[in-house]
């Protein structure tokens, strides 16, 4: 089949709208493909800042040939009484351009109507691509469109010209005056001129002997083996930053790896600030000396988009550019420092938190009774914690109001911890005040950057939630792909420290308790409904992130089914069935469950002088017997132990139902038969809905079906 090459070229597109508009671009030919039902093996897309590139290696050439079969209207409409045809009649035949007498009449569902088989050709690709590719371009969607010249159409950035092949052949269509052609550009300064086109083959060959690296995973590949060359060469590691990467990937078309040098008197300012003014500003990368230690090394690493004839004329450019920066966040240190942090907390009533949810001072009250609630939990007897949770409480929002959070806002808790620990808070504080904020993207909880002391994660984990629970409030949270306040990420990061550091406590309690904390808003506030949102909300969450740490869905699903608000609890329980699944004799449980819990339908109050049978007594004692022994089992959180010894339980089970008729006529005996039923049902629902695993049918005898159902 036919190969398929377009490329849009225009001026450069800025970094982050480039990924977006290929998956865009990718998207739009599928469609246009599937619509005008056009064969291909498959596309690819590739793109730098000054192109977007569309390539089919088969596209099939033409439309197949198809046979097309229409109703028209109904023959009493087609004909009038003496037989004429009438306009309807007629308007079907020019429809399908064929004269009426070659049109049927044929028998249909709502009567005799009119019918037209005829065979379609199939339009040439080419065609279809010179009709359809100008909306396709003009479809694609950036966050910030423009006009240019006397131009009428939007683009990202101005078009300087497209080349469209197909089969060597151009595709001859236009945007607004600028006609598609068999011609491309290379590098804007090594190789400006126009080259002609005739393959893709040819294109690559062109690209490459142009100083252009089209393809944005070959383009990262050389950037992220740069960068490592070069911090091996200078004796240094690099400062991990994949985004910096992924960012960078779309500022250049023919990455070229430099070093440079800063005064080490700016070692003095905390590494964190370093690496905001050179990544956030200039998209430098940093270095750090060889270690676990986050301690920089005076040298950093930046990628240039042209291979200079001087590589130190533009070495000392960008080392001038980043002094000013530096010097920028040196005095921004300098200046912070003279105020303390206890005075800039007074003033957090003067900053609004969330419109109709108070000041980041009311924001910090409620932390503060939040994070007690938690600590009972977490570390009940830690009398010294508790203490120091108060001032790291008091301390941590303090540096919205520094100047170097105003500049790098991305330091935000990271420059409160600083400011601390410069004026002498205790370890155990200023360390909880640097990492409440963390994890803050995904990428920190791939990278495990997460709290790492006791305080610093009860921090995290109430700030988050005192957020969550406002966002709720104030009708924030998430809605499909959309989450602007964040929300879906701060409940990631609440379980995803829950669980790595094996923190156990009552995640709807604390929500609760949040909850409560807002009960003074003149909004009303229905609680029940809140409450249930969040925990639904939790629950997704906590469903996602345990399939992906590997346990099988319908497992998840059982024990989040039975969630009593423990995180912990639910993951580990979850970890216990699955172990438990692979060994033999597991069905025991579920159908166990199953078979008890199937029937259940009016209760009451459990009488075991009711009890008529033996196998209603036995069944009784011998759920007593097990009841005990999982109740201890379950506090002991030996969630495996617990499961086994209610599968003990089935052959007691079995034999009831083969002896009992449990929906018997006296409706006395009926309940309270259906009471011994719920309680044994409660003690395996408090553990997980066995009813949900994959495989949990009902496979017990024809009589315990019989007497399940009653008789």
């Amino acid at each position: 089949m036919p190969e398929f090459l377009l490329e849009i070229g225009c001026e450069e597109i800025p970094a982050r709208f480039v990924p977006d508009a290929l998956g865009q671009l990718l998207d739009q030919i599928k469609q246009l493909c599937f619509e005008q039902m056009l064969d291909h093996t498959g596309f690819s897309v590739m793109g730098t800042p000054r192109r977007l590139v569309l390539y089919a290696p088969d596209l099939c050439a033409k439309q197949k040939d198809r046979l097309v079969e229409k109703w028209g209207p109904a023959v009493k409409q087609a004909f009038d009484a003496e037989g004429n045809p009438t306009k309807a009649g007629l308007g079907f035949a020019k429809s399908v351009a064929a004269e009426l007498s070659q049109i049927e009449k044929r028998d249909s569902d709502k009567g005799p109507r009119l019918y037209y088989k005829m065979e379609q050709k199939g339009r040439a690709t080419k065609e279809i691509l010179k009709e359809l590719l100008p909306q396709m371009i003009l479809g694609l969607r950036f966050p910030k469109a423009m006009r240019w010249g006397s131009g009428k159409i939007r683009f990202a950035r101005p078009i300087h010209w497209v080349l469209a092949l197909f089969n060597a052949e151009v595709i001859d269509f236009e945007l607004d005056g600028i006609k598609a052609g068999n011609k491309t550009r290379g590098h804007r300064f090594l190789a400006p001129e126009e080259i002609e086109i005739k393959d893709f083959m040819g294109y690559r060959e062109a690209m490459k002997n142009r100083f252009v690296v089209v393809d944005p995973e070959e383009r990262k590949k050389l950037i992220e083996a740069g960068i490592l060359q070069k911090a091996q060469e200078l004796g240094c590691e690099l400062y991990p930053d994949p985004d910096l990467v992924q960012e960078v990937n779309f500022l250049v078309e023919y990455p070229v790896v430099l070093a440079g040098e800063f005064d080490q008197r700016f070692l003095a300012i905390p590494a964190e600030v370093l690496i905001a003014a050179m990544r956030g500003h200039q998209r430098y990368f940093a270095l750090k000396q060889k270690g676990p230690e986050l301690k920089l090394n005076s040298h950093f690493l930046f990628v240039a988009n042209t291979r200079a004839k001087s590589e130190q004329v533009v070495i000392k450019g960008n080392q001038k550019v980043l002094t000013a920066r530096l010097a920028d966040a040196e005095f921004f240190y300098k200046e912070d420092l003279k105020t303390p942090l206890e005075k800039r907390v007074e003033r957090l009533d003067q900053m609004v938190f969330q419109q109709g949810l108070g000041s980041y001072q009311d924001k910090a009250e409620r932390v503060g009774k939040l994070i007690k609630e938690l600590l009972s939990e977490l570390a009940p007897q830690d009398a010294e914690l508790k203490k120091h949770s108060s001032r790291a409480v008091n301390l941590c929002k303090a540096d919205l109001l520094t100047q170097m959070v105003g500049e790098f806002p991305e330091l935000e808790g990271i420059m409160a911890g600083e400011y601390a620990k410069v004026q002498g808070e205790p370890e155990t504080v200023w360390k909880a005040c640097r990492e409440h904020y963390l994890p803050k993207t995904a990428n920190d909880i791939e990278t495990g950057r997460f709290p790492q002391t006791p305080l610093g994660q009860a921090l995290s984990i109430s700030d988050k939630s005192d957020s969550i629970v406002a966002g709720f409030i104030a009708g924030n949270q998430p809605t499909g792909s959309a989450d602007p306040y964040g929300i879906r990420r701060m409940a990631n990061a609440i379980t995803y420290t829950t669980l790595k550091f094996d923190l156990e406590f009552d995640l709807d309690q604390l929500l609760e308790k949040s909850l409560g904390l807002f009960s003074h808003l003149e909004k009303k506030i229905d609680a029940g409904a809140v409450l249930k949102a969040l925990h639904e909300f939790f629950a997704v969450r906590m469903k996602n992130i345990l399939i992906d740490l590997g346990l099988e869905y319908d497992i998840v699903d059982a024990v989040l089914a039975a969630w009593d608000g423990s995180m912990l609890s639910a993951k580990k329980r979850a970890s216990a069935l699955s172990e438990l699944r692979k060994e033999p004799g597991f069905d025991d449980l579920f159908v166990g469950f199953r078979r008890v819990a199937r029937i259940i339908e009016e209760t009451g109050k459990l009488d075991p002088a009711l009890f008529e049978y033996e196998e209603e007594k036995n069944l009784w004692s011998a759920f007593l017997a097990v009841k005990d022994q999982v109740e201890i089992l379950i506090r002991e959180r030996k969630w495996k132990e617990a499961m086994m010894a209610l599968g003990t339980l089935k052959p007691v089970i079995d034999k009831f139902f083969d002896i009992v008729l449990v929906n018997v006529e006296d409706k006395k005996i009926r309940i309270n038969r259906h009471s011994l039923l719920e309680q044994i049902a409660k003690e395996f629902g408090s553990i997980a809905d066995f009813s949900r695993l994959s495989g949990a049918g009902s496979t017990g005898s024809p009589q315990a079906e019989k007497n399940s159902q009653g008789g």
